[in-house]
Parts: C-alpha cells; sequence; structure tokens
C-alpha cells in the first residue's frame, strides 16, 4: 500500500545532454500527470507520461524537467538586448539618473541570454533522470504507505471493538422494544386483547425491525475484507473508499433502529472512527 504524496530528484547525462528531472506528487481521485518544461521539450510530454503511469496508480504527478547548458551553450539575443538597452536609457534620461549602463546590466534582462538548442536528442538523458526521480518518488510513496497502514489498522480494529460491544446489547433489544411496545399499547388505553394472535404477530414484527445482527455480521465482514486489502499490493484506495461507506451506512442503520441509548453512544464513537478513517483514506493510492 502506498500513500499519494512524495517526492523524487534525478539527474543523468547522456549524449552531451545533462538533464535534470524532479517528480513531486499530491491527493488526486484520478490520475493526472503535468509537465513543467522548456517549450522546446514539451514534445517528450507523451513519453514522460507513459513512463509515469507505468508506476503511479493514483495522484497528481508534477514533473519538472531542465537540460543543463554551459556557456559554450548559451546565445545571446541581440535584437531583445538591443531593446531593453534603449528602454534603459530612456528611463535614465526621464529620471536624470547619472553613470553608464554596463554590459552585465544587459545581459541580465529578460531574454537576452537564453540556452540554445540541444545538441541531439534530448530523451535518453530525460529518460534516465526520470527514471531516477521516480524511483525516489515512489519509495517516498511506500515509506508513507506503511505508517498510513498501521493508522487504518487502528482505526479499523476500534471499529471492531466497538461491534463487540454492541453484540451483547444488541440480543436485547428486540425484546426491550416488544416490552416497551406493550407498555405504551396498555397506557394507550386502547380497546385492543393483547393476546389475540395478529396483534402478537404485529408486536413481534415491530420487534423484529429492532433486529441489528444482519448489520453486525456485514460489519465484521468489511472489516476482515479491509484488513485484507491493506495488505494486498497495488493500488488499494478506491475499493477502501468504498467500503468505508459501506461501514457508514451500516452504523448509520443499526443507529436508526436500535433504540437504545448505549447502542446510540456506541454509533457516535464508530462515525468518530469513520471520519478519521475517511480522512486517512484521502492519501491512500
Amino acid at each position: 500500500m502506498r500513500s499519494m504524496t512524495g517526492h523524487g530528484r534525478g539527474r543523468a547525462h547522456e549524449g552531451g545532454i545533462h538533464a535534470v528531472v524532479e517528480c513531486s506528487s499530491v491527493n488526486r481521485k484520478q490520475t493526472e500527470v503535468s509537465l513543467s518544461a522548456a517549450r522546446e521539450l514539451l514534445f517528450l510530454e507523451p513519453h514522460i507520461r507513459e513512463e509515469v503511469l507505468k508506476g503511479v496508480g493514483r495522484g497528481r504527478v508534477n514533473v519538472s524537467v531542465e537540460i543543463l547548458t554551459g556557456d559554450a551553450d548559451r546565445i545571446v539575443d541581440e535584437k531583445r538586448a538591443r531593446v531593453y538597452l534603449a528602454e534603459i536609457l530612456k528611463l535614465k534620461k526621464q529620471l536624470a539618473l547619472e553613470g553608464e549602463v554596463r554590459i552585465e546590466t544587459i545581459l541580465s534582462g529578460p531574454g537576452v541570454v537564453r540556452s540554445g538548442p540541444a545538441a541531439g536528442d534530448p530523451w535518453p538523458a530525460v529518460q534516465k533522470a526520470l527514471a531516477l526521480a521516480l524511483g525516489g518518488l515512489l519509495q517516498m510513496r511506500e515509506r508513507e504507505g506503511k505508517h498510513l497502514e498501521k493508522v487504518l489498522q487502528r482505526e479499523v480494529a476500534q471499529l471492531g471493538k466497538l461491534v463487540r460491544k454492541v453484540r451483547p446489547l444488541a440480543a436485547r433489544t428486540p425484546a426491550r422494544q416488544r416490552a416497551l411496545l406493550l407498555d405504551r399499547l396498555t397506557r394507550a388505553g386502547l380497546d385492543l386483547n393483547l393476546t389475540e394472535p395478529r396483534v402478537l404477530v404485529e408486536i413481534a414484527v415491530f420487534a423484529e425491525r429492532a433486529d441489528i445482527s444482519e448489520e453486525l455480521d456485514r460489519l465484521e465482514s468489511h472489516g476482515k475484507q479491509f484488513c485484507e486489502l491493506l495488505h494486498k499490493e497495488g493500488p488499494v484506495g478506491r475499493t477502501l473508499e468504498f467500503l468505508t461507506q459501506e461501514l457508514g451506512r451500516e452504523w448509520n442503520t443499526i443507529g436508526s433502529k436500535a433504540s437504545d441509548a448505549e447502542i446510540s453512544r456506541l454509533v457516535v464513537e464508530a462515525k468518530t472512527a469513520l471520519d478519521r478513517l475517511r480522512e486517512q483514506l484521502a492519501n491512500i493510492e
């Protein structure tokens, strides 16, 4: 099991090209790949996306690609330098400033000095650097995933304890509901024969509606499946989210069916644990 957050960085030199790649990932319901690179490298996006999707099953992955160049690989844009110089001289005259305009000032202007085109295909170097960056990213996601696994196990174990506490209380609920209804009918003074079979059947049906044994059985089954998925290889986040929804549905049903103060208190505890569970699942791949 892996987290959806991580970071990795890689450097590689191939064919005279030095590439630096950084990968970072954050939470997303779907898989997204975003590339940040110079315009002349944007043609690599399909290749980069393919490599990322081989190892990442869920989350948004931001990939930054940079080709390092030496002084010999830099180009001075003379036209842009002249425009920049003209603007500086114009501003100097308007503000009545003294002093000379140095060449360093002109060269530092935006777009005056830029990297020249790479000598050859940049993909081999970028691919190697990307592999290193993705390796670091996945290792970090796995480390974080192991930590989250322990947190999830703790919360699921807490839910299991609550199910076991509800069990003995649930066994007495139908009888208590039957007794409660009979008492209300008696106090209401209705002209009913409480020993009549049809009336007794209706009372039994009413009491049976308070039976939550099936919901408790499903809670135990979902909890078992949840624990099994925690040890499964590959993306499991969506399945765990589905099981958490089912757990929440069963606890809501128990809360509405069982008119018991102690059970209601345990249902509130379970919902609190489920909220913590959902919060952590938002980080699982």
